[in-house]
């Protein structure tokens, strides 16, 4: 095994994965830290996991914390999530999990060598599905001469509980934004409708805070996108402490590089990511002001009650059900074109109780 580790004297690292001669994307005024890093450490570090409903800011805290010389946070390599949590993959030997990850649809979008992590699992005596996905991972942030490896991607949020235990050591960073606003978002850029993107973030939102807090403080952490934006020095180094790392000033100045570190065909639903932080404009676009605002409002009122984002409702139920019922039957003509959706939905509102059931056995590990 110590022919695979990094040798700290001539400075060259694990099993063919070379370490940048140049800072990289350090940002400004800084080198990332250039002192060897054995790929057998960076296997077993603890994984950050970036989640959240989709459009509320993860992609932004993905950037800012891949900017920290020793994070290597990936966009959405959702094979890292898929494969170790399939019915079939996650049985898999280490090397039928590597060549799921090749053929995994996302997979081309991100410059993962599954020859060598293969050579790597053989003399780790790694050979399961999530060992194989950590090597993957690992040899990204040795490449990048980084210490720990992570990912990004929303769907993570539903599947919390089940990542919990695959990865007994990750941490989670979970992204929360107004609902109201994460579902126009959604419906500007996806297609769906914006009554689907507030049952979508209902369900997130209720997955993630049911299965996030019993993972505890160490493993679970919230952030708001809202106090992301208007206070983000504040925040990045909550999150360092989180983290247990240093505040990398490179994190604050990240919107640098921020459009480097996403594939080129996700820019255009990103339009303010190479722009520094500044605080969401007045006037937002959840306001319930309309019919269609009112019943999206009325579908997640008790999550942005509980979430702050709305004062506790003082007006009678007749009112709210009566938009609840507007909203459901809005979501229903949505769905003439595509019954996917609609069975999505109920996987996902499925997947959610099956969370809560999933979770009841996380105290038993920790």
């Amino acid at each position: 095994m110590s022919d695979i580790i990094a040798d700290r004297s001539s400075g060259s690292t694990a099993a063919g994965f070379a370490a940048p001669a140049q800072g990289g994307h350090g940002g400004p005024g800084r080198e990332l830290d250039r002192r060897p890093v054995s790929l057998e450490a960076v296997v077993w570090a603890s994984p950050v996991f970036v989640v959240g409903c989709p459009r509320s800011g993860t992609t932004l805290v993905q950037t800012m914390l891949d900017s920290h010389s020793r994070l290597s946070v990936v966009y959405e390599a959702n094979f890292l999530v898929d494969v170790p949590l399939g019915l079939r993959s996650s049985v898999a030997s280490a090397s039928e999990a590597l060549t799921l990850a090749e053929e995994h649809p996302n997979s081309r979008m991100h410059n993962f060598d599954a020859l060598t992590a293969r050579t790597v699992c053989r003399k780790f005596g790694i050979t399961d599905a999530a060992g194989a996905m950590r090597v993957l991972a690992a040899s990204q942030a040795v490449a990048q001469g980084k210490g720990r490896w992570g990912n990004k991607t929303p769907k993570a949020l539903l599947h919390l509980a089940e990542l919990a235990i695959v990865y007994p050591d990750a941490q989670f960073i979970h992204v929360i934004r107004d609902g109201r606003d994460s579902a126009y978002s959604q419906a500007r850029v996806s297609g769906r409708s914006v009554i689907q993107g507030a049952l979508l973030w209902r369900t997130g939102i209720r997955t993630g805070r049911r299965v996030g807090p019993r993972l505890g403080p160490r493993r679970y952490l919230e952030v708001r996108l809202e106090e992301l934006l208007s206070s983000p020095e504040e925040q990045l180094r909550r999150m360092c402490a989180f983290l247990g790392e240093d505040f990398d000033q490179s994190m604050f100045h990240s919107h640098t590089t921020a459009r480097e570190r996403i594939p080129l065909s996700d820019l255009p639903i990103h339009p303010r990511l190479g722009e520094p932080p500044r605080p969401l404009p007045p006037g937002r676009e959840g306001a319930a002001t309309g019919l269609i605002q009112r019943a999206v409002a009325a579908l997640i009122d008790a999550e942005l009650v509980e979430l702050g984002y709305i004062p506790v409702a003082s007006s009678g139920r007749r009112r709210p059900i009566l938009y609840v019922v507007i909203g459901y039957t809005f979501f229903l003509v949505s769905l003439r074109r595509s019954l996917r959706e609609l069975f999505r939905h109920f996987a996902r509102s499925v997947g959610a109780r099956r969370a809560a059931r999933c979770v009841r056995r996380l105290p038993t590990l920790w």
